[in-house]
């Protein structure tokens, strides 16, 4: 049922003796790793902590005591299973070690090869189903945001229709009014008097209004555009590297403008796409444009992809966008998805385009994340599948929250043998 070599026990002495002994006496159960004092066990698990399920170490050590190391395993790397092992002269320190919440399992000194084996059983058993469970709540969850976001913008898409058709015959009632208001002044004056009595102020006034009511009018058309309607079906065959440099030719001249550069490096062997080719050609001229508008003048953005491992049970392709210059701020990353940003000033800027960007790498079976600062940043990392229909995106049918229920109560009944 379990593969109890999938994730290592790392055993933890200063007797070069028992590190031998614990290796030939359970290399056959498990994958077994030793380290002789607690400073080498701690880089162990910080090249690899992944890989390790249980650590199980002697009290007695020079320096660092056994009970100190599973302290700092618990701070550093909680899920993994501590154990601790000593005589029975270090009984006190175990129980206190055992009461303080550091380890799981506290085993005397001389062993009984069986009842140890036992117990680092039920302790990869404890780590596996503690780690099944965790990987399912994470596809639930998963799962629930692009329901969640799906149907927020799909919702904001509706109101941007709205809004766009609702308000837009209005202005332009309005600002024709406003385009007509100076002449219709003039005319209104009694022919003895052409002169207003404060002509800077109407003029002032005019100016201003006219501003106000262009203004409007950017926001009308950014929430038109914003607008998506995406179709069911993924019929056209995309190479990414044309819809890529179509995109980059729109930004190239104002990043070149200002001292910076556009790259490209595609995996020149990298599978064709089965998408909505339009949608694809959109997200990216959107995503290259939003990485001059968010970054200073004068930066380079590069687009990187290469294929990688599954996206939902299908291959596919991880896409990286990111540019050269300084750290993205916690607040600028929170607002990115946020439309009408207050610290935006242009209405070009409003940010309602990253929206439909956003829902079309959602359509097309995918995830879009958003770095602050390198290796993947500042910028965009987009994983995106060569068939979307190809994509197996875990249900949230009765069953499935079944099973979710049932690693609950696998896990607290193993959390009860120790």
């Amino acid at each position: 049922m379990y593969d109890y070599k999938k994730y290592a026990v790392l055993y933890v002495d200063d007797e070069e003796k028992s590190l031998k002994y614990f290796h030939k006496a359970f290399q056959k159960d498990f994958r077994v790793l030793t380290a002789s004092s607690a400073g080498e066990a701690e880089e162990i698990l910080k090249q690899d902590s992944s890989g390790v399920g249980i650590v199980i170490t002697d009290q007695r050590m020079p320096g660092q005591t056994g009970v100190d190391l599973l302290g700092q395993v618990r701070r550093s790397w909680p899920n993994i299973v501590r154990m601790l092992t000593t005589a029975y002269s270090d009984l006190d320190s175990a129980i206190e070690a055992v009461n303080s919440g550091a380890i799981f399992k506290y085993i005397v000194k001389p062993w009984n090869i069986r009842d140890l084996r036992g117990c680092l059983l039920r302790g990869m058993e404890f780590f596996l189903v503690q780690a099944e469970r965790d990987t399912l709540l994470r596809e639930k969850m998963s799962v629930l945001q692009r329901l969640v976001i799906s149907d927020r913008i799909r919702s904001l898409a509706v109101l941007a229709m709205g809004l766009s058709h609702r308000i837009r015959n209005p202005m332009t009632a309005l600002k024709t009014f406003l385009d007509l208001a100076p002449r219709k002044l003039l005319e209104e004056l009694p022919e003895s008097v052409k002169q207003l009595k404060s002509p800077g102020f109407w003029g002032d006034f005019w100016v201003v209004a006219q501003q106000e009511g262009e203004r409007i009018m950017q926001i009308i058309d950014s929430v038109s555009e914003a607008v998506l309607e995406p179709g069911g079906n993924f019929e056209d065959i995309c190479r990414l590297d044309d819809l890529v440099r179509e995109g980059a030719e729109h930004i190239k001249e104002k990043i070149e403008v200002s001292g910076g550069s556009v790259y490209i490096d595609i995996d020149q062997n990298l599978s064709c796409f089965k998408a909505d080719e339009i949608m694809l050609r959109r997200l990216f001229s959107i995503l290259l444009r939003s990485m001059v508008v968010l970054n200073p003048r004068g930066i380079s953005v590069t687009f990187r992809a290469e294929e990688t491992t599954p996206i939902w049970g299908a291959a596919g392709a991880r896409i990286l966008i990111t540019g050269d210059g300084p750290e993205w701020t916690e607040a600028r990353v929170a607002m990115l998805f946020t439309p009408f940003s207050l610290a935006e000033e242009k209405p070009r800027d409003s940010r309602l385009d990253l929206l439909p960007a956003f829902f079309i790498v959602h359509h097309h079976g995918g995830d879009i994340l958003v770095h602050k600062s390198p290796p993947d940043g500042p910028g965009f990392e987009i994983f995106l599948p060569f068939d979307p229909e190809a994509t197996k995106r875990p249900s949230l049918e009765q069953d499935c929250l079944k099973k979710i229920m049932t690693h609950f109560e696998m896990w607290d009944s193993l959390r009860g043998d120790f």
